[in-house]
């Protein structure tokens, strides 16, 4: 498995390997690598991230433990957020994952659906 080239903000490294996927198995394939799933904490690190980024991708956010109340993968809440306008709006009730769209905002989504995985390593 290789990666493509990643982009560094501070001390994280945001790498792609371009596969389209489910939201558990973005998770695992991070874990495997000793990385995260990709979490902005300010607007450098989304703008990276988007920029490393031809398709939307998913963040390492979820509300799947308390619907709308959005955490990163250790369970602290954001302190950072860039949702798209109307978002998160949970349609069909089944929006626990974040999406990092083109235009670099976000979209609630269910987790089931695939898209780019994007892992954060820290440097």
């Amino acid at each position: 498995l290789t990666f493509s080239l990643g982009k560094q903000v501070g001390n994280k490294f945001f790498l792609t390997n371009g596969e389209i996927m489910t939201f558990e198995k973005v998770k695992a394939l991070c874990v495997k690598f000793q990385a995260s799933v990709a979490t902005p904490r300010d607007a450098a690190e989304n703008r990276a991230i988007r920029n490393l980024i031809k398709e939307e991708a998913f963040l390492g956010i979820t509300d799947e433990k308390t619907e709308g109340q959005f955490v990163d993968l250790t369970g602290n809440r954001l302190t950072y957020t860039n949702w798209n306008e109307g978002e998160p709006n949970n349609a069909g009730s089944d929006e626990d994952c974040v999406l990092l769209l083109k235009n670099g905002q976000w979209n609630d989504i269910p987790c089931s659906s695939s898209h780019l995985a994007v892992c954060e390593f820290p440097i």
